[in-house]
């Protein structure tokens, strides 16, 4: 077969159809392009197709096992069916994504295939520009904004032959650890409707979780790929900074100068690690619309066990409390890894500062991301925030004065932290910590806003501690967004409240697929530690 560039679609948009809830009332926000919820089961057909990876999609298309219409209209369906529950779309773009599926289904049987994500449908974040399709960031100043270019990882996705199926709910420009906005109201957990997901990217892993979608495609600044895929028991990667273009993502808002440089990454969001590597595969490259993307080292065999492998764990840094539920997880996975051969031993950097790390991030988030925010506003957001903030190393930065000396300091701090965690591991193969404090917890709603920033002076409770909700959110996994390498949040077992438990795998930067190939040989042994279902059997049996 040949590869065929294949041909984008038209920006040309059918009427949409306003979505129902199950008690009759439209879903919050704008009409979302998806047809009135079914409470039909999905057939013995769709349920099969709905058990595959991308991956074993993406194969059986390309052989003709299926066809692309039939893969699209199984996903479809599931959306109709559960995203009234669990809010993960925004937007469907139905008779676009049928129309390409039957063009690519035309294209196999002339033998052009247009790239590895042949005919797979996958979402992406209402973060990231898409040609002709809405784009709001969960923002209300962007409900109309429709981007005449697709973002640059969007344009690669539809290279390799994918489908864009839908955009998946997102925070209020990226910028909370739950998903929820004034457009499309809040995502909801798959495993406990009445629990966050987490956020930003929420959407997606809502959306993967109870297969509405089979891949998906987040951001993270400061664990919004690693805490959602936690929450929702599933896999993502936050890659090496710098290996995925970050053009076309929102934030920054169109027209505004793009001021962020460095710890912010898009990644993928998946149900298996073959699927996180086929996402890699795609996006880590180099295209005409931005040739400032850094190559990853080359790809070499994976382990074909856990067996040899050296792994470090620790199951506290920094002295920030983690949940007795969150530890006994991690133990667990380490005395199964042990038990299958790898050496796993409690360790951490001797040299690596958790407290300047934290600072360091919210000193880099107020050069890069709010440098049009003048002195002034700052003093009077620190106020506003105080009680909130104060004592929050990584969240009280923001809000500080800003300088280009100041900025040079940030920089630098960031570097020697990062030599000195690369120092450390350098000696193994992985380390194995906590992705946050505490399982998901009840939706919880700010104390009050500032702008886009939501101000939380209630904390949450991480066993018998009251710890603030920054703290126990993002502490975990914004030292890893300073360092910059690869991160995978990998599932972990239940809690006691049946509530999926999540783990960051941390590598070496630009070592993404050495990472990569240690989860895949630890992903059947992680299988056995989580119940043998996915997170709905009912999200296939109807409603």
């Amino acid at each position: 077969m040949k590869m065929i560039k294949p041909k984008l679609p038209s920006l040309q948009r059918t009427a949409a159809v306003v979505p129902l809830n199950s008690s009759g009332a439209t879903l919050s926000g704008p009409d979302r392009g998806i047809p009135r919820p079914d409470s039909s089961a999905p057939t013995a057909e769709e349920r099969a197709i709905l058990a595959l990876s991308a991956t074993e999609l993406a194969r059986r298309i390309a052989a003709q096992e299926l066809s692309s219409v039939q893969v699209v209209r199984a996903f479809v369906g599931q959306i109709t069916r559960h995203n009234v529950t669990y809010n993960a779309i925004v937007q469907l773009d139905l008779d676009a994504a049928l129309e390409r599926a039957k063009a690519a289904d035309e294209a196999l049987a002339r033998g052009e295939v247009w790239g590895p994500l042949h005919g797979v449908p996958v979402t992406v974040k209402d973060t990231y520009a898409t040609r002709g399709l809405r784009t709001t960031a969960g923002d209300p100043a962007l409900v109309n904004h429709i981007p005449q270019e697709d973002a640059v990882a969007v344009a690669l996705l539809r290279r390799s032959g994918a489908i864009v199926l839908a955009k998946t709910n997102a925070a209020t420009l990226a910028m909370d650890m739950q998903t929820t906005n004034a457009l499309f109201g809040t995502t909801n957990n798959p495993w406990n409707v009445n629990m966050t997901v987490g956020g930003s990217s929420g959407g997606c892993a809502a959306a993967v979780a109870t297969r509405m979608s089979p891949l998906s495609f987040g951001s993270d600044l400061a664990g919004s790929i690693r805490l959602p895929a936690a929450y929702a028991g599933i896999w993502g990667l936050r890659p090496t900074h710098g290996v995925i273009s970050f053009r076309g993502h929102i934030p920054p808002k169109p027209g505004e100068v793009d001021g962020i440089r460095s710890m912010a990454v898009l990644g993928p969001l998946a149900n298996r690690v073959e699927d996180l590597e086929l996402a890699l595969s795609v996006l880590a490259q180099r295209s005409p619309e931005d040739a400032t993307v850094t190559p990853l080292r080359e790809r070499t065999p994976a382990p074909a066990s856990v067996a040899g492998l050296r792994l470090a764990y620790m199951d506290e840094l920094g002295g920030v409390p983690v949940s007795r539920e969150v530890a006994d997880a991690l133990q667990r996975v380490v005395e199964t890894l042990r038990a299958a051969g790898a050496t796993v031993e409690k360790a951490q950097p001797k040299d690596f500062s958790y407290q300047r790390t934290w600072e360091t991030w919210g000193e880099l988030v107020a050069m890069q991301g709010g440098y049009e925010r003048s002195n002034l506003e700052r003093r009077v957001g620190r106020l506003f925030a105080q009680g909130s903030v104060a004592n929050i190393p990584h969240q009280r930065k923001i809000l500080d004065p800003i300088s280009v000396e100041g900025y040079m300091r940030a920089l630098t701090e960031q570097a020697t932290q990062t030599n000195a965690l690369e120092r450390f591991l350098a000696d193994y193969d992985g380390w194995i910590v906590p992705v946050a404090s505490l399982p998901a917890f009840p939706h919880h709603a700010p104390s009050r806003t500032f702008g886009i920033f939501n101000v939380y002076d209630n904390p949450l409770r991480v066993d018998d501690k009251a710890v603030p909700y920054y703290v126990a959110t993002q502490s975990y996994a914004t030292l890893f967004s300073v360092t910059e390498g690869p991160v995978i949040s990998m599932p972990a077992g239940l809690s006691t409240q049946g509530l999926p438990i999540g783990l960051q795998l941390v590598g070496r930067r630009y070592d993404d697929w050495q990472l990569l190939g240690v989860a895949k040989a630890m992903e059947p042994l992680l299988d056995k530690l989580r119940p043998q279902r996915w997170v709905a059997d009912q999200a296939t049996a109807g409603s």
